[in-house]
């Protein structure tokens, strides 16, 4: 083999290096929890524990009081908003649900003020920001039994209004409703089709409204294990926001999108400089 063979493929080999070192460094960057292992998966899971979202002030609440006793909850609930605007029917809850007459109709709401507050039957105001829904249950039940009704009532609240915005490099950016009262960070994610490949997986920044009404935000590492696993991150509140950087290769014709063809092309070069050089 001669000299300028032996260039020809050395070059060629280091550019061939270069690509798929590249290429293993870009891949690194694209996987959640990289750092996580079958013996931290048990505590990690472990850690959340019970999580409840907490009744924040603009929050919007069902609250139904049902009983056995016939006609014991009217007074706990508010009247029934009937499809049709020009009447208000008197709530009546039993055992076996609401009645407020035929045709569509449903519960009035529960809005709570800045101060934190909701006015409900009998009671007046009370103050329900930073209670969680099964607090809230628990606290009415012991407000109602046994001075108001002498079996104990059943209490349902239910948060209408849990949604989580998400913005930036995802997929299907936007706001996304929880039916059950709770959402994780990845749970978000996954409702916005994921992060593309131009989102900064180390650096989403999450922004929450707290019960007092100040914003703070926090910096989350979706890469880090020790990141996610405190549950005040890993499960959303009511009203997030998700914000996901776009990293630098984007900026630069990106790393993760152009990378690949930019080294097919280089070694298609070398390629053909070898084959030209060999020639003489």
């Amino acid at each position: 083999m001669n000299k300028k063979c032996f260039n020809t493929i050395y070059l060629f080999s280091l550019c061939l290096g270069f690509y798929f070192f590249s290429s293993c460094s870009a891949y690194k960057k694209l996987p959640y929890l990289t750092n996580i292992d079958s013996e931290h998966q048990a505590r990690l899971i472990t850690d959340q524990g019970v999580h409840e979202a907490k009744i924040k002030p603009n929050d919007l609440l069902s609250i139904t009081v049902s009983s056995t006793i016939p006609g014991a909850a009217n007074d706990f609930n508010l009247p029934v908003v009937p499809s049709v605007y020009d009447q208000v029917l008197q709530t009546s809850v039993t055992g076996g649900g609401a009645a407020g007459g035929g045709g569509a109709s449903s519960l009035q709401d529960y809005l709570v003020d800045k101060a934190g507050l909701i006015r409900f039957p009998i009671f007046g105001d009370l103050k329900v920001a930073g209670m969680s829904v099964r607090e809230l249950e628990e606290s009415l039940t012991k407000q109602i039994y046994p001075r108001y009704i002498s079996m104990k009532p059943i209490v349902t609240v239910r948060l209408l209004n849990f949604k989580v915005s998400v913005l930036g490099e995802v997929t299907k950016p936007g706001t996304y409703q929880s039916e059950n009262g709770e959402m994780t960070i990845f749970d978000a994610l996954a409702a916005a089709g994921d992060l593309t490949l131009y989102a900064k997986r180390n650096n989403v920044m999450l922004i929450r409204t707290t019960e007092t009404g100040d914003v703070v935000t926090y910096r989350v590492n979706l890469q880090d294990k020790n990141s996610v696993a405190n549950k005040d991150i890993f499960y959303l509140q009511q009203s997030d926001k998700l914000y996901v950087e776009t990293n630098k290769a984007k900026g630069n014709n990106s790393q993760f999108g152009t990378l690949e063809t930019f080294g097919l092309s280089a070694i298609s070069l070398v390629v053909s400089v070898a084959a030209f050089i060999t020639r003489f």
